[in-house]
């Protein structure tokens, strides 16, 4: 059986999870959460590695990292090998904790950091644990909510800052449900070790992707569209002049500049940041928020969804 693929890197996020062996309970006391959340806080002390949400379930976990210094591995070996050893002598047992190496799925932060940590916090509910969200202890949701003090260990300012408020948005956020992509995502059978677009996998492929099967499978190995050239067919497509891809007016949808926002992260294979700053965006989270919106748009009008294919393959016939 192939190993899951493991791209580190510095300031890469995550998606880890693991699950106990024959779905076996991995915490059936408080005493045995409270000494997880403190190997938690030995992430960061001892490898720099942040936490940015948690939630811990009878038979597995979810943890959302960030990780500064690229060493995911060697945290999750202490994390996990600590941890078992702990649970092993409370429960009088021996052997296997955990069902097998832990799942972590490369994030596109920018696209997905926010909905990712409400799609963490959900789970008791999804699961009908409770009926309230609030009522669950172990997981940074009450944090977040504002309902207790975080520990020092627990970062929450990247997420708040991409939702533009704190404790009573994030609430507001999180009632809303889970995203349906992120959901779609999930159910899949066999999930990809990469939760971003076409553009955000190419370019961590490229940049960081190790030559064994499962990289060779997800590479697609092209160069980056320029932004000129990306502007030039949008305006071409959309008829209009190439000067209003930088134009924001409040209270109206401006077609080019999300079109190009998409497509310079697709295939031009640039970061939020980068588009943000050249689009004269006020935050990266607006380019976020721009190809939600263009999705949506996408999904519901088939003029809007006929011309993003034509832009597609306008771009992939000059890159041939």
């Amino acid at each position: 059986m192939a190993r899951p693929l493991r791209i580190e890197f510095e300031g890469a996020w995550y998606h880890v999870m693991n699950r106990g062996a024959a779905r076996q309970d991995v915490f059936v006391s408080d005493m045995q959460r409270d000494r997880f959340t403190q190997l938690l806080a030995d992430l960061v002390d001892r490898f720099g590695i942040e936490t940015h949400a948690y939630c811990l379930m009878g038979n597995h976990y979810h943890l959302l990292l960030h990780t500064p210094l690229g060493n995911l591995g060697r945290g999750m070996r202490h994390l996990n090998g600590v941890y078992t050893q702990f649970f092993n002598r409370d429960q009088g047992r021996d052997g296997a904790l955990f069902r097998g190496r832990y799942k972590a799925i490369l994030v596109d932060a920018d696209a997905y950091l926010l909905h990712l940590s409400s799609y963490i916090h959900r789970n008791p509910l999804e699961a009908g644990m409770v009926e309230c969200l609030a009522d669950y202890s172990w997981s940074s949701y009450a944090a977040y909510a504002g309902h207790t003090k975080p520990p020092p260990w627990l970062c929450r300012g990247m997420v708040y800052s991409m939702l533009g408020g704190k404790a009573k948005r994030y609430r507001s956020f999180v009632e809303k449900g889970v995203d349906e992509d992120l959901a779609a995502f999930y159910r899949g059978k066999s999930v990809s070790p990469i939760l971003g677009d076409e553009g955000f996998k190419q370019q961590v492929l490229e940049r960081h992707g190790r030559d064994d099967p499962e990289v060779t499978a997800l590479k697609r190995v092209h160069e980056p569209v320029s932004l000129d050239q990306i502007i030039a067919v949008v305006a071409t497509t959309l008829d209009c002049n190439r000067s209003e891809v930088y134009q924001s007016v409040r209270g109206r949808q401006n077609l080019a500049r999300m079109m190009v926002a998409h497509f310079a992260h697709r295939t031009g294979q640039m970061t939020y940041r980068e588009i943000a700053a050249v689009l004269k965006m006020n935050h990266y989270s607006a380019v976020a928020s721009s190809l939600r919106r263009l999705k949506q748009l996408c999904r519901e009008n088939k003029r809007i969804r006929r011309l993003e294919n034509a832009i597609q393959h306008q771009l992939t016939q000059d890159q041939t």
